[in-house]
């Protein structure tokens, strides 16, 4: 008898503990890692916002393995808005292109 309303109240608490998880939403990227072509003058990477009601401040930058920010790339937008349910996207180029067309190559 004392097993089976032990029982009974491990199914209760899960089924209700299951019921109260609620998904929230928020800032997702399009990936974790870039690839950057070597004969391209930029990349993007795509963020989307999947909450139905708030807008996010998005900060970018790179950084190496050492937590250290890295200067060999540049970002343009390093603070972008993200409205809710809206895509937006983070232009990664050289520091010689930072704006499409304009500047010299980097090669190092």
């Amino acid at each position: 008898m004392l097993n089976s309303i032990k029982l009974g109240f491990i199914v209760l608490l899960t089924l209700f503990t299951s019921l109260n998880v609620q998904a929230a939403g928020g800032i997702a990227l399009g990936a974790t890692r870039v690839i950057y072509p070597s004969e391209a003058k930029q990349t993007s990477l795509a963020i989307s916002n999947s909450d139905t009601q708030e807008r996010y401040l998005v900060n970018s930058w790179i950084e190496n393995s050492a937590g250290r920010k890295k200067k060999r790339l540049s970002l343009r937008r390093l603070y972008s808005s993200a409205n809710p349910k809206a895509k937006t996207r983070c232009v990664l180029s050289t520091p010689g292109n930072r704006y499409p067309g304009i500047g010299s190559r980097y090669s190092g």
